[in-house]
């Protein structure tokens, strides 16, 4: 009994420490890979950057044409600024998904072994209650 008794505490030792660290590692991981999915620090650092660097030089033009050229630039300026936002909401959304699916998780994770041992008293009291 007494060799049970330090099976069942390593098992508790490992379950919320080892495993655990193993668990929020990966979740800290998760989230970092996210962030580079969707270019987060590039979508800041270019927010009002052209889109894709599409803009056209102003040299040797007329008026009329540096005029054109200029609303060119703005437009593919608020093109590269529209699409940048919704990347940027885009992985807010998915953010905010994942930390509550994670939350959700390691709640589940601490309940676990509770949960098992009640299930498993529920089950054995319904067999010999009948």
């Amino acid at each position: 009994m007494e060799g049970t008794k330090n099976l069942n505490s390593l098992f508790f030792v490992w379950w919320y420490t080892e495993v655990f660290g193993e668990l929020t590692g990966f979740i800290r991981h998760f989230f970092a890979y996210l962030a580079d999915l969707f270019s987060v620090k590039i979508c800041l650092k270019t927010l009002f950057a052209p889109w894709r660097r599409d803009s056209i030089s102003y040299e040797g033009l007329t008026i009329q044409e540096k005029f054109q050229v200029m609303v060119l630039n703005i437009t593919s300026r608020f093109v590269g600024f529209v699409i940048k936002v919704f990347t940027l909401a885009t992985f807010l959304v998915v953010y905010l998904f994942c930390t509550v699916l994670f939350a959700i998780i390691i709640v589940g994770w601490f309940l676990f072994p509770l949960i098992l041992v009640g299930l498993a008293a529920w089950g054995i009291e319904i067999l010999i209650l009948g």
